[in-house]
């Protein structure tokens, strides 16, 4: 797995793990969207089209 290496004791056992930053930063990310998306799973929802129109009436999204 690029990013991430492990240390082995002279047994060969995983005694220790680095993690590169950029690996850390993508791991963390992945964290966080799990948690949003737990946290969302009861959230009422909409359809995609209705989604649309709310984002046309509010000028976010053009005609």
């Amino acid at each position: 797995m690029t990013g991430i290496r492990y240390i082995t004791n002279d047994k060969g056992q995983k005694t220790d793990l680095i993690i590169s930053l950029e690996e850390h930063g993508r791991i963390v990310e992945d964290l966080l969207d799990a948690l949003l998306v737990e946290e969302r799973k009861s959230e009422d929802t909409i359809s995609f089209d209705e989604f649309v129109n709310q984002l046309k009436a509010e000028g976010k999204l053009d005609e």
